[in-house]
């Protein structure tokens, strides 16, 4: 009774050992999504494009900051004025002493500022928007990303099933033809028919067992790659679910109607006219550094230790700065962002017309 208890254990085991787990390709296709590595980077991508996005809208608010220093002299500073007030002055009730305190020993100064760009607002706003498009660009990159990852897990998983279907036709040929030169050597005994045709059935019979070794073998190696692809061990047994119709629905749309499609839902083509506005608002950015750079500004200081000057100050202004002459820098760099935008807009119409060839 133990031993019979031993061996149920023991199949049980190996039973369990080598069942394959069955995947819908839904499942394969999540899996995959999860665990690919050029996702994670893409996201990745995506983060970083979007606080760059963040980080030059806050550029166009106005700046705070603040400054001190802590001073430790040699000396106070004392100044001696070095003549008497007359006698007749001082019965007056003037009277100015020998030395007059100006400074401190020690000495301390804080400011705090307030800069809000103004002219440079231009210029700043456009890279704010190169930092928006290139977001929603990585967006859409992503988004290829996982459509690749979705294609590939299909293709795959779909080229499996078309693999097993041919071997399970494989099999049902072989046991015929094994059926068949059984018969044969029946009939070759009973001297019905001659050797060669037997031998004609035993060839047959081997063509087709090699086949299947080659099914086989394909098979093995389709499993580890969709192993690899869904992040899964790649030697680990894999089965999936045949739940899709052997016939495909219809396909009813015409040639015009798939060219259209094409061109409206595909993201690396809106993912490229992103990037052609991109060099359109750096262009812009070049503009902006033709414009003189005004900038508002409001400062409050407080000192302490230091007689010649206020205690509290502060005062409202602007300044102003130009760089008006840089040997044609500029201008030159304008001419070379128009031709990157000219470059750009031609490969946006190349792959556009790609798209619908390769429709």
């Amino acid at each position: 009774m133990k031993s019979s208890y031993y061996l149920l254990t023991i199949l049980i085991l190996i039973s369990g050992t080598a069942y394959a787990e069955k995947f819908s390709l839904e499942q394969l296709t999540d899996m995959a999504i999860k665990n690919s590595k050029n996702i994670e980077m893409s996201r990745q991508d995506l983060d970083a494009a979007k606080y760059s996005k963040f980080s030059s809208m806050s550029n166009m608010g106005p700046k705070f900051s603040t400054s001190g220093k802590y001073l430790h002299w040699n000396e106070a500073t004392d100044v001696s004025f070095g003549f008497q007030i007359p006698p007749q002055f001082q019965n007056m009730g003037i009277n100015i002493p020998d030395k007059m305190h100006v400074m401190d020993q020690d000495t301390k100064d804080i400011s705090i500022t307030i800069a809000q760009p103004i002219t440079p607002l231009y210029t700043l706003y456009n890279v704010y928007r190169i930092n928006k498009l290139n977001e929603d660009a990585t967006r859409l990159d992503l988004s290829v990303q996982i459509r690749e990852i979705r294609y590939k897990v299909a293709d795959a998983y779909f080229n499996l099933l078309k693999l097993m279907k041919t071997r399970e036709n494989l099999l049902s040929s072989i046991k015929l033809i094994e059926a068949y030169r059984q018969m044969t050597e029946q009939f070759y005994k009973n001297g019905m028919v001659q050797k060669d045709d037997v031998m004609k059935v035993e060839v047959k019979l081997s063509q087709v067992r090699d086949a299947l070794n080659e099914i086989e073998s394909a098979i093995a190696i389709l499993k580890t790659s969709i192993n690899i692809l869904v992040g899964r061990e790649k030697n680990e047994d894999i089965e999936i679910e045949d739940n899709y119709p052997s016939e495909p629905p219809a396909f009813n749309l015409s040639l015009n109607d798939c060219i259209d499609k094409a061109l409206s839902n595909r993201l690396d083509l809106k993912s490229m006219q992103l990037r052609v506005d991109m060099l359109k608002a750096k262009r812009q950015t070049t503009v902006g550094s033709l414009i003189p750079s005004v900038v508002g500004l409001f400062t409050y200081s407080k000192q302490w230790g230091n007689s010649f000057q206020p205690e509290e100050s502060w005062f409202v202004g602007a300044s102003l700065s130009w760089t008006f002459w840089e040997w044609g820098a500029t201008y030159f760099q304008l001419k070379s962002d128009s031709h990157q935008i000219e470059k750009a807009s031609s490969g946006l119409s190349a792959m556009s017309d790609g798209i619908t060839l390769d429709v």
